[in-house]
């Protein structure tokens, strides 16, 4: 390695670990630091194994690593990278963030930087898939009416992204949600989300958007065990609006409501934006009977999103069976949703 290469301002992130024995078992401890500026932990785990068990630990500690700078969990996490990269990756790194923050200003800038990615490199699978992805948020954010459009635009580019890698676990996912939330083609969304998985099983958000599919086909009991796969996969508590909702809306359809409140005004209180952060929440109110705690946030949802109504949730909202729907929207209505 020559002195250049040395350097610490060529490194974005270092992996630092410390391995002690007994004789019997090992303890590892491992941890990724970011050194774009001043070095600091991003993730870290400490592990107990028997002795001779490190050769298959070794490929977990470097699935945890990938994923801890994987550009979906830019996403979650919020936080851009700091240093610049080239061509369509450097924009989808820039773009992803600015989707996490929910804002629309920010949110229409992402759409920009993810087109101009696919613009200087068509054959891009990522880029397509976010580009696919992004008009799901767009329509569930209530910035867009029109859902055909959306719909059409985002499962074009979804397979478009699948043609380009059939293989990627992560494009797999992503698209897998866009057929889901967009296309309501269920079956091909979980088969999207079953092959990912194959591929990847330590994939996070792969498990954790197949939790909404199960909730739309009337499966709450197999979303929530979803949930717990991506919460054993994950080394800190979920604590980004968009990974409590979906907690939130598994609550919700399995009728313990009480915590889906609970988790939905975590959602709506750090980000207040995120229009379908409150559904849940209003929903739920409304069968527990507290239509007048329930009204500010219906209030505030229709700031947000002026033309939601009852009706048009039931026109548009992935919901697999008519029982699921009604039951969904009999939560709205009972909290005082506008019918129409």
């Amino acid at each position: 390695m020559n002195d250049e290469a040395a350097e610490p301002k060529a490194l974005d992130y270092v992996v630092e670990g410390a391995v002690s024995s007994d004789g019997k078992y090992l303890l590892i401890g491992v941890r990724l630091l970011d050194v774009g500026e001043c070095a600091r932990t991003v993730w870290s785990e400490r592990f107990v194994l028997a002795a001779g068990k490190l050769p298959g630990w070794s490929k977990l500690a470097a699935a945890r690593i990938v994923a801890g700078i994987d550009p979906v969990t830019s996403f979650f996490d919020g936080h851009p990278q700091r240093r610049k990269r080239s061509g369509a990756t450097g924009l989808l790194l820039l773009a992803i963030p600015l989707m996490s923050s929910m804002e629309r200003r920010k949110y229409a800038q992402a759409g920009r930087l993810i087109d101009r990615a696919l613009e200087i490199e068509p054959d891009n699978a990522m880029a397509a898939a976010w580009a696919a992805f992004w008009q799901v948020l767009n329509f569930g954010q209530g910035w867009t009416q029109d859902f055909v459009r959306a719909s059409a635009i985002a499962q074009t580019r979804a397979r478009r992204a699948m043609s380009l890698r059939p293989d990627d676990a992560e494009v797999l996912a992503i698209c897998a949600h866009v057929s889901s939330f967009l296309g309501k083609d269920y079956d091909a969304a979980l088969h999207y989300f079953d092959r990912a998985q194959r591929l990847d099983p330590r994939l996070e958000f792969g498990w954790l958007w197949s939790a909404l599919t199960y909730c739309y086909v009337g499966k709450p009991g197999f979303a929530l065990e979803r949930l717990g796969q991506y919460r054993a996969l994950i080394s800190i508590d979920p604590s980004h609006s968009w990974v409590l909702n979906v907690y939130s809306v598994a609550y919700t359809f399995a009728g313990n409501y009480e915590a889906a409140v609970k988790s939905a005004r975590r959602v709506v209180g750090t980000t207040p934006a995120f229009v379908n952060g409150y559904k849940p929440l209003i929903a739920s109110l409304g069968h527990l009977g507290r239509g007048e705690e329930a009204k500010p946030y219906v209030d505030k949802l229709l700031a947000l999103e002026p033309n939601f109504t009852v009706e048009r949730f039931g026109q548009v909202y992935p919901i697999k069976y008519d029982g699921d729907r009604e039951h969904y929207m009999k939560g709205l209505r009972l909290a005082g949703v506008p019918e129409r």
